[in-house]
């Protein structure tokens, strides 16, 4: 039996932190990426997203201006029960850090635009949640979803009479060149590809923070999918911020799920240079062990 208030302990930690510091393996791709840039300006751009990143964790405050809206992705193993309010618990913990860190109160009623104040309320945090029926303890990943990416997301649909992979990687050209620098990159790139309408773009969101940053779907015709996209979208000049250069995309990451013999929905999103999220695990004994951001474990 894992507590709630452990539950809203940690989810505290992980979104204060989420918001204020990037995972070290997004800090070395910005980095690896200003090495290789030969454009001045677009080295400019990462060499002050770097120092941004140093700032922001330095002084404890947000990373950037658009602290975006709370998407927790939680996985539940099978077994384990929670004593008290899951929900409940994690929005206390998006409240708290709202008002003390603070954050930037950006939810509102969607007709009406009544701010809540607290980043909560109809619906709001959102928590999106999985089954894994063999492991023995809850996963959190907290997101401050910024909406500059967000809103460049799209579902496409492809009719499976074309080449599936070049129509995904065509797809996604398309909306990176028309997004251009309105996502801010270089931006990790999530395509989610097969099931239904919500489940693409849900495959799409969650490949955003698939960790380390970079690292491959293990399927062959993925991985290979995944280097097509990435040099495709790369070889766009768009650049860092829009301006210019090498680095438009930093990784592209693709899940999968079964699909329609006729038509193949693809979601396609896109996360910010400024990669924010934090995960960690909660063991049936109320360990826990903080992945992304390891020093938490030390607080």
């Amino acid at each position: 039996m894992i507590a709630a208030k452990l539950i809203e302990e940690v989810a505290t930690k992980l979104f204060r932190e989420a918001a204020t510091t990037l995972p070290e393996d997004v800090i070395k791709k910005l980095e690896e990426a200003r090495r290789k840039e030969i454009n001045p300006i677009a080295r400019a751009h990462l060499e002050s997203m770097i120092k941004s990143t140093e700032i922001a964790k330095m002084k404890s405050i947000p990373l950037c201006q658009d602290t975006g809206i709370p998407y927790f992705f939680i996985k539940k193993g099978l077994g384990i029960k929670i004593e008290g309010n899951l929900e409940m618990a994690i929005s206390n913990a998006v409240i708290k850090v709202t008002k003390e860190l603070p954050l930037r109160e950006n939810v509102i009623h969607p007709l009406t635009k009544v701010n809540s104040g607290t980043n909560t309320g109809w619906g709001i945090p959102h928590i999106h949640y999985e089954v894994e029926h063999s492991s023995d303890f809850i996963e959190i990943i907290a997101v401050p979803r910024g909406f500059g990416s967000e809103a460049k997301s799209s579902l496409v649909w492809i009719t499976t009479s074309q080449d599936i992979p070049e129509a995904i990687t065509r797809c996604v050209l398309d909306q990176v060149v028309a997004a251009g620098g309105d996502p801010c990159p270089p931006t990790i790139i999530g395509v989610g590809v097969g099931g239904f309408a919500d489940t693409a773009l849900t495959l799409a969101k969650k490949a955003l923070f698939r960790d380390p940053i970079g690292s491959h779907n293990p399927d062959p015709l993925v991985m290979e999918l995944e280097d097509r996209i990435f040099k495709a979208v790369n070889s766009t000049g768009i650049g860092p911020m829009g301006t210019g250069g090498e680095t438009t995309t930093l990784a592209v990451h693709v899940e999968i799920s079964g699909s329609h013999t006729a038509v193949v929905p693809v979601g396609i999103t896109f996360q910010c240079w400024a990669a924010r999220y934090s995960k960690a695990i909660i063991y049936r004994n109320g360990e826990v062990r903080y992945l992304t951001h390891p020093k938490l474990g030390e607080e």
